[in-house]
């Protein structure tokens, strides 16, 4: 991203023409190694740009969440070429319900995004900075207003990184977030969009299945328009490509994919944390995903626990969601935390029992002290958070992988995938649903059990949720 500075007369900057090229002179430049740059103003006084890496820059603010799994590749790429003319490969979602857009502060993103926005739509474009009638002398659609309209109608871009992608406040975002918004097709590709196939996603080694095929389906159903495959890289993923064919109806990428027909997504979380992904919950996959003779084993051991008793469901992730130190609408719950409202839901709807879906350990013991023969649960291999301490490892993966090998570890996966799923299947038959975040397992549970359950809570945000 280019920033506008005030000029200085202290060095000496390749001086450009401020023009409807600028930024993209400048950003040529930038691939040669130059940071900074003098602009003579025919529209106003002169000016410098300076070039900040997205990534740095998001990373530079305390609301940045610290996790490593955030900060490993970049979830905003730094956009060294675009065309804003290109109508067809600009994703407008952001805008759906949209009337206003405000503006805090001039530079290159918040520029080239007002133009689209007078371009292409009939948005009402506020602005809080007056430089920007340097790059629109002429455009009298711009209104300049110092205040920022307070209300669902209006999307407020500010100068300072916001978490709008964590915590899912789409009417607050910063430049950066909302520049990837709308250029993410032209970082998915260069081809036409016309001309494309497949989209085909690597899989990180790191992933587990709920979010492998919360990845898969959310892709496919942003794709859809296009009418993409989507489609998983072979042999990408931990699990054997024989063990996810066996439960799911998840293509591999096919023999006829090429260069010239294909999307290759190697990053995830930078479409991920968009809101056309992080919203998609209503759109989730669901059981057609899933083959039919796992759906009737899953019943019949589900009916078996179950049977026609009222069951509240609680999802508890632990260990790797607090080794990540995951936060926002994603943070883990002590079950110091969670129990009283549990028990709140417990003695005022007088449940049967609980159904309890955690990988870990700790939280496991935690609850059934807390509520003495009223937990079921499925036998899976959970880990302490000592285990990760002991070996110095952040992930589950890391810690599976260390404590299996070769065939071992194959047979490993395919019975934690099994039981992992045996879990959210009997959540998802339950009558409510209280869960700690944002998960690949929570939006699976809600998912299977399709809009039907009385009451859904989050520990995370701390409230009842719709959806």
């Amino acid at each position: 991203m280019l920033l506008v500075r005030d000029y200085s007369t202290q060095h000496n900057y390749r001086t450009l023409d401020i023009s409807e090229n600028l930024f993209h002179k400048a950003l040529s430049c930038v691939l040669k190694g130059e940071t900074h740059f003098h602009v003579k103003n025919k529209n106003g006084p002169s000016f410098d740009l300076e070039y900040v890496n997205n990534q740095k820059w998001c990373e530079s603010f305390p609301e940045y969440p610290y996790s490593p799994l955030f900060r490993r590749e970049p979830l905003y790429p730094p956009y060294y070429m675009y065309d804003e003319n290109d109508k067809d490969k600009i994703c407008f979602d952001i805008l759906d319900g949209i009337e206003r857009i405000w503006f805090e502060e001039v530079n290159e993103y918040t520029v080239v995004i007002t133009g689209i926005v007078l371009r292409y739509t009939d948005i009402a474009v506020l602005w809080n900075d007056k430089r920007i009638k340097w790059f629109y002398p002429k455009e009298e659609k711009i209104q300049i207003t110092y205040e920022a309209p307070e209300d669902e109608k209006t999307l407020r871009v500010h100068r300072a990184f916001k978490p709008s992608a964590f915590d899912c406040d789409f009417l607050n975002m910063d430049q950066v977030v909302l520049f990837h918004h709308f250029f993410v097709y032209q970082w998915l590709t260069d081809l036409p969009l016309d001309k494309v196939k497949y989209a085909e996603i690597l899989v990180a080694k790191s992933e587990g299945i709920g979010s492998i095929l919360t990845c898969y389906t959310r892709t496919r159903n942003f794709l859809s328009r296009f009418g993409l495959e989507v489609t998983l890289q072979a042999g990408s993923s931990r699990y054997p490509d024989h063990v996810i064919e066996k439960y799911f109806t998840i293509k591999m990428t096919p023999e006829d994919s090429n260069e010239d027909n294909t999307i290759y997504i190697t990053n995830y979380y930078g479409i991920l944390f968009t809101k056309m992904l992080r919203l998609a919950h209503e759109r989730e996959f669901g059981l057609e995903l899933m083959n039919p003779g796992f759906i009737d084993e899953m019943k019949e051991y589900s009916d078996a626990i179950m049977k026609g008793k009222r069951m509240l469901g609680v999802l508890l992730r632990g260990s790797d969601y607090i080794t990540s130190e995951m936060s926002g609408t994603s943070a883990p719950a002590a079950v110091e935390s969670a129990v009283p409202k549990i028990r709140e839901w417990m003695d005022e709807y007088g449940y049967d029992g609980i159904i309890l879906a955690t990988e870990d350990a700790d939280i496991l013991s935690k609850m059934k002290a807390a509520f003495p023969d009223k937990i079921r649960v499925v036998s899976q291999v959970r880990y302490s958070i000592t285990d990760f301490e002991r070996e110095n490892v952040i992930t589950i993966s890391e810690l599976d992988s260390i404590k299996y090998s070769g065939t071992d570890y194959d047979v490993f996966l395919e019975d934690s995938l099994v039981n992992y799923f045996y879990a959210l299947y009997m959540i998802s038959m339950c009558e409510s649903f209280m869960y700690s975040g944002e998960s690949g397992g929570m939006a699976m549970a809600k998912a299977l059990n399709g809009g039907k359950y009385k009451k859904m809570y989050s520990f995370a945000e701390g409230k009842e949720v719709d959806e």
